[in-house]
C-alpha cells in the first residue's frame, strides 16, 4: 500500500504519469494551476496504490512524491536539482534526464565535486536547474570547455549535457576529437531527432521521412543522407571508452538509463576513460504530437534505428 503527493504548481498536465501508473490511479484534472496548466490528480486510495514509483520516475517536472503505507517517502526529489521550475514544454523529457543525472551524482556522493557544462540549445538554462557548479559554452563547444575544466582540475567530475543539434551538428568535430583523445569526461547526449529550441529544424539525427520546419514534406535521405548514429560512430574509435544508449520515453526505459548514466560516472570517477550516454528523448511540441503520442513514436520509429544498450565498454571491466 502507498500513496502519492502531486505538487500541483509544478505539474504541466503532460499525462506521462497517467500512462505510467499500472493501476490507472491517476487521471487528467479539469482545474488549472496558477501557471495555466490542467494538473493531474490521484484518484486512488492507499489500499489500491502499490507505491511502485513509476509515476514519479516518468514525471519530467519533479512534481510527484511517493509514500508507503507507513507514510514514509519512498521517492523523494534529489538535492542535486534546485527548486526552480523548468522552461521545457509539457512532456519534454529533458527534465527526466536532469533528474537521473542529479540522482546518480547524489547517490555517488559526487555533488560537491561536480562541474557541468551546458551549451546553447534546449539545455541553455541548465545552470538554473542543477544544484552544482555549471559553465555555459558556445553552441557545440561543450566538450572543449569540459576538456579545459577536467585538465585544470582532474579531481573534479566534469560532464557535458548536450542535444543532437548541438553535439551532432555544429559540435560534431568537438565530440569526435574529445572521444578520440580519451578525455576523462562524461557526455550526456539527448537525441530528440530535431532542433528543439531554435525552431524545429532538421537535425543530423532527424528520422527518414520526419517532418520538420526545414523538411515540411519529410526528410529526404537522397538529399540529406541518413540520420547520424553518433554512439556507433564513437564506438569505432580505438581509444578506450564507455559508450551506451538509453531512453527516457517510458518509466522502465528510464530506470535502465539511470544505470547507464551511473556506470558512465563510475568510469570517470575511477579515472578510467571517456564516457558517453546517448538518451532518446521526446519533443512533443516540435513533433506536433501529444506527449503520449511522442513516447509511442520513440518506441516505434527511433528505437529500431537507434538500438538501446551498451555499445562499448573498457576491456578491463567488460562483463
Amino acid at each position: 500500500m502507498g500513496h502519492i503527493a502531486i505538487e500541483q504548481v509544478r505539474c504541466k498536465g503532460c499525462g506521462r504519469c497517467v500512462v505510467a501508473c499500472p493501476k490507472n490511479l491517476i487521471e487528467y484534472g479539469t482545474e488549472l494551476n496558477e501557471r495555466g496548466y490542467a494538473y493531474v490528480v490521484f484518484k486512488g486510495s492507499p489500499e489500491q496504490c502499490g507505491g511502485c514509483t513509476l509515476c514519479a520516475v516518468s514525471c519530467p517536472d519533479q512534481g510527484i512524491e511517493v509514500y508507503n503505507s507507513r507514510d514514509r517517502k519512498v521517492f523523494v526529489n534529489t538535492t542535486g536539482l534546485t527548486e526552480a521550475m523548468t522552461h521545457y514544454c509539457p512532456g519534454c523529457t529533458h527534465g527526466v534526464v536532469h533528474r537521473l543525472v542529479a540522482e546518480v551524482l547524489e547517490e555517488m556522493g559526487l555533488l560537491g565535486r561536480t562541474i557541468g557544462i551546458a551549451p546553447v540549445g534546449c539545455s541553455v538554462l541548465a545552470y538554473e536547474y542543477f544544484n552544482f557548479d555549471m559553465f555555459e559554452a558556445a553552441h557545440g563547444r561543450a566538450p572543449a570547455v569540459a576538456t579545459g575544466a577536467k585538465r585544470a582540475r582532474p579531481d573534479r567530475i566534469v560532464f557535458t549535457y548536450q542535444g543532437d543539434g548541438d553535439l551532432a551538428s555544429i559540435g560534431g568535430n568537438e565530440i569526435l576529437h574529445a572521444a578520440n583523445r580519451g578525455e576523462k569526461i562524461t557526455v550526456i547526449f539527448l537525441n530528440n531527432a530535431i532542433y528543439g529550441m531554435t525552431g524545429g529544424q532538421m537535425a543530423p539525427t532527424t528520422m527518414p521521412g520526419q517532418k520538420t520546419t526545414t523538411t515540411p514534406f519529410g526528410r529526404d535521405t537522397a538529399d540529406t543522407g541518413q540520420p547520424l548514429r553518433v554512439a556507433e560512430m564513437l564506438a569505432t574509435l580505438q581509444t578506450p571508452a564507455f559508450i551506451a544508449r538509453g531512453t527516457s520515453h517510458d518509466a522502465k526505459g528510464t530506470l535502465k538509463t539511470k544505470k547507464l548514466i551511473k556506470e558512465a560516472f563510475e568510469h570517470q570517477a575511477a579515472g578510467r576513460c571517456f564516457s558517453f550516454v546517448e538518451v532518446l528523448s521526446t519533443c512533443p511540441t516540435n513533433w506536433g504530437m501529444s506527449p503520449n503520442e511522442a513516447s509511442d513514436w520513440v518506441e516505434e520509429a527511433m528505437i529500431p534505428y537507434y538500438p538501446l544498450g551498451i555499445l562499448k565498454r573498457p576491456e578491463a571491466v567488460k562483463a
